[in-house]
């Protein structure tokens, strides 16, 4: 008798430990580096190393990478992936586009500091792609895992790409100079620290006027 409850008692440990650890596994499969996570940015990757994160967008904007490869982006498909990217956290392909957006941000500024006179129109479009990055972090709204997630691609372009001389708006809104996504990235963290302050200034007085616990 003392045999069979010892059988039956090493049966259920067994069984939940395998229930334990099937959740478990799955975990650590889907937070493998390199394996595509819907709803998250792909960084740029390092030269000579595939990103398996951006396989789905390679798949959405094919167009757009074999035009990178061949250095004759069309504007159709530079448009397509903008009006993605201006669809912002709401769009079907939001992150895909992000880290589109991105990749060809830092392919076009290799391109243009390869040259010995930058190309206007690849200075044009990294200048509006500026715009665009500013305008989707302005307009995210309450989704704060896509608001930082712009600011993770916007950090991620200006650590990658080489500095291209381009035409970026300070917090003043005035035209200045600038290297790639750096006034762009100042931008979001002024805007952030800024409606951090009202925040806190805002929680404060309702707490003396009484209209909040």
């Amino acid at each position: 008798m003392r045999a069979l409850v010892g059988a039956g008692l090493a049966l259920a440990l067994q069984g939940a430990f395998v229930a334990l650890a099937t959740p478990f596994a799955s975990a650590v499969w889907a937070a493998e580096p390199g394996k595509p996570k819907p709803g998250a940015y792909c960084k740029i990757p390092q030269e000579g190393q595939t990103a398996v994160c951006l396989e789905p967008a390679q798949n959405n904007y094919k167009e757009f990478f074999h035009g990178l490869s061949d250095g004759a982006l069309s504007d159709e498909e530079a448009r397509r992936v903008e009006s993605d990217v201006a669809a912002g956290a709401g769009g079907d392909r939001a992150y895909e586009a992000l880290s589109t957006l991105a990749y060809g941000y830092y392919r076009l500024a290799r391109a243009a500091s390869a040259e010995h006179g930058q190309d206007p129109e690849i200075v044009a479009r990294l200048e509006r792609w500026n715009a665009l990055l500013s305008a989707a972090y302005a307009q995210s709204g309450e989704d704060a895992a896509y608001r930082d997630a712009v600011r993770t691609a916007a950090l991620d372009v200006q650590h990658r790409a080489p500095p291209v001389g381009l035409r970026c708006t300070d917090a003043a809104g005035n035209v200045t100079k600038c290297d790639s996504t750096e006034a762009v990235v100042r931008a979001m963290d002024e805007a952030r620290d800024k409606a951090g302050v009202r925040g806190r200034l805002g929680g404060l007085i309702d707490r003396i006027f009484g209209s909040s616990p």
